[in-house]
């Protein structure tokens, strides 16, 4: 089934010719219910590119992921909103829906990192100890939309945008109050909460919501708990500054199961006994944005703030065993931007900015806690980066324009061992230069296409450098982290298209990209390395069309092909990046104001090893979802994985006690069902 469905995929996108995605999903009811609403890229301003540009006026793949589109589906937690945007391959580690991670176009880390840096209303949530992302610190019914800048956005942010930048928006205020409460229970002991309210007056608007999670897990040894909040204050100081706050805190208890060997992570994957890795984890973040409009043509933005982080676990590396850890986190940024627009089209538009981070880590490693058992190591980490950036934007005529820009990044770390004084290193550097030149066509309301190069890097995160595990194979102390790794560099060139085709928007586009110093395990030496190079090359496309009598869908596919270059494995997939990947919706709603929408969601060639000689079996998930409106109540149900498919999004190749090859995989949750009602007012 999932070759024919590939195929019907295939020949739909490929009308657009060479074209990539924009979640503008159609969402809505019958004519005569609820108006459709359908979002072309004129008419949404995307703020991750740090000038609330037009979908349109973006020289780079871009989706944006409305609250509509969200509940038109069945995504229960944040990284399932990301799966119908074409090249986002949402990974399962847990078995439940706390263990999720994201990765696109081939820069796969198996979730222990990420390739994509991640912000909740403009605020960075990537773990500065390791660069993971935890996509439950905000619940979906939290947000007003998800945007996507997909490819490399380090010439404005930076390092990890090597595959892309998400920006996840909360709830903002409309005009006057409203107010809004969630609850929903379902399989696998699943129980959540949400709610919050909006205010928005002359002088001040602001926002508010919380949410709460509970969840068993399918597998014997899982569970999550987790509180999270987020809010938003804005002052009308004068007619020229607005004084913009928010807050962000987190507050997480997890079991964490670990991969099983086959036959078990098929036949028992819920019994079966696996690592049982636990972590408890609190953070808060916030800034404040000072904005002034000091002429129409000239807005002035500072934005300062800090962060907070303590995790507590106990985490196994097989088949070196386990360890107890505490890390605490503090970090603090500023930034200072202007933006020129000016008023004549021949002149060039100018955003300049530079900004400032700096942070500091302690971490200590015991047998099983550190807080009560004696300490094997630890190591005091602080890391300063600075950076200086400028886009320019420059119309030419006849709706072609030009865009430049570039940024210069400077990273200082050093780390030292507390308890022996003696430093682990001495200031070790990285700077990295981020150039990006686009060139850009647009016909307003009708389409646009664009040609771009741009190059991005990641700088070795801390955990990666400086890691202080002291595992023992038996013959002392072994530490996989490595002070000498250099950042990965990259060069990405984009081409693609946003149109209106009949009754429907289509959009798509054909990527390359190539990396040096890939990061990477090097098994000869047990550590961390620049092992490799890769190309990255494919192809990402969507179609959404226009409800009629209450129908509506959309289609997207992925064709993704990163290989190793150089080296033993030269021209193998990359391990755990899928070849092939499909997601299809279809909706109707009806007179009552309820709707109905199926998914389908295929996977296909993924390795779990670099010789592609272990396949990750293919898989085909089938969703279900309903909601029905009575008054201001909404009630909702899905069911997931209709199939009760036995699947694995992850796995990988380790040695076994003896040195032999041992293949692991992460078992994905079975069939699951959720219920809820949510409660809405305005006024």
């Amino acid at each position: 089934m999932s070759a024919a469905i590939r195929s019907c995929v295939v020949l739909l996108v490929s009308l657009c010719s060479g074209v990539s995605l924009l979640a503008l999903c159609p969402s809505g009811s019958h004519a005569e219910a609820e108006p459709v609403r359908i979002v072309y890229a004129d008419t949404v301003r995307v703020s991750a590119s740090k000038t609330r540009s037009r979908l349109a006026e973006l020289s780079t793949s871009a989706s944006v992921v409305l609250a509509d589109q969200i509940r038109l589906g069945t995504a229960r937690a944040m990284q399932d909103v990301l799966a119908p945007v074409p090249g986002m391959h949402v990974l399962d580690l847990s078995g439940t829906g706390a263990g999720g991670a994201v990765e696109a176009r081939g820069f796969a880390a198996q979730g222990t990192t990420s390739g994509m840096l991640v912000l909740v209303d403009g605020m960075a949530i990537n773990d500065p100890e390791s660069g993971r992302v935890d996509w439950n610190i905000v619940a979906p019914s939290q947000v007003e939309r998800v945007e996507v800048l997909r490819g490399p956005s380090s010439f404005l942010y930076g390092s990890s945008t090597l595959a892309g930048l998400v920006n996840i928006v909360t709830v903002s205020p409309a005009t006057g109050a409203s107010s809004w409460g969630e609850v929903s229970g379902g399989s696998f002991g699943r129980g959540s909460a949400a709610g919050g309210g909006a205010w928005n007056s002359t002088r001040a608007r602001g926002s508010l919501s919380g949410s709460f999670a509970n969840e068993e897990g399918e597998r014997d040894n899982s569970r999550s708990k987790l509180f999270s909040g987020a809010g938003s204050l804005t002052l009308t100081m004068s007619p020229v500054w607005n004084l913009t706050t928010r807050l962000l805190g987190s507050d997480g208890d997890r079991r964490i199961p670990g991969p099983l060997s086959a036959p078990g992570w098929i036949e028992d994957p819920e019994t079966t006994q696996s690592a049982d890795d636990h972590r408890r984890e609190s953070a808060a973040q916030g800034d404040a944005e000072l904005t002034g409009q000091l002429s129409p043509q000239l807005t002035l933005t500072a934005v300062g703030g800090g962060s907070l982080r303590h995790v507590k676990a106990f985490e196994t590396i097989i088949p070196v065993g386990g360890l107890g850890r505490t890390s605490r986190m503090r970090g603090a940024h500023t930034e200072v931007r202007a933006h020129w627009t000016p008023q004549a089209s021949a002149a060039p538009a100018l955003l300049v900015g530079v900004e400032a981070r700096a942070g500091r880590l302690e971490s200590r490693y015991a047998e099983n806690d550190p807080d009560r058992d004696p300490v094997l190591a630890a190591a005091d980490v602080a890391r300063t980066t600075g950076a200086a950036y400028a886009v320019l934007d420059k119309a030419l005529g006849a709706g072609v324009s030009v865009q430049a820009g570039g940024r210069v990044d400077w990273t200082r770390s050093r780390a030292d061992d507390p308890f022996d004084g003696a430093p682990v290193s001495e200031n070790d550097d990285q700077r990295a230069v981020s150039p990006s030149l686009a060139l850009r066509w647009a016909v307003p309301g009708a389409a646009s296409a664009w040609v771009s190069y741009a190059g991005a890097f990641k700088t070795p995160e801390l955990e990666q450098l400086y890691d202080p595990r002291p595992y023992d194979l038996g013959f002392g102390p072994l530490r996989i982290s490595n002070n000498t790794l250099q950042a990965q560099r990259d060069d990405h060139w984009d081409v693609g298209t946003r149109a209106r085709v009949g009754p429907a928007w289509v959009d798509g586009s054909a990527y390359y990209a190539r990396s040096r110093n890939e990061l990477g395990f090097d098994y000869a030496n047990f550590r961390l390395s620049n092992i490799a190079r890769s190309k990255h090359a494919g192809f990402e496309g969507q179609v959404s069309m226009l409800a009629s009598s209450g129908l509506s869908g959309s289609a997207s596919y992925a064709y993704t092909r990163a290989t190793f270059e150089g080296g033993d494995f030269d021209g193998r997939q990359i391990n755990t990046v899928p070849k092939h990947q499909i997601f299809l919706r279809a909706s109707f709603a009806h007179r009552a104001k309820g709707s109905a929408s199926v998914e389908l969601q295929n996977v296909s060639g993924q390795w779990i090893d670099e010789a592609n000689t272990q396949e990750l079996p293919d898989y085909t998930l089938v969703n279900i979802g309903v909601r029905q409106q009575v008054g201001a109540l909404e009630l909702f149900g899905s069911v997931r994985n209709v199939a009760n498919e036995r699947y694995a999004t992850v796995g990988y190749v380790t040695l076994n006690e003896v040195g032999d090859p041992l293949p692991l995989y992460f078992p994905a949750a079975g069939r699951s069902f959720s219920v809820g009602l949510r409660l809405a007012s305005a006024r």
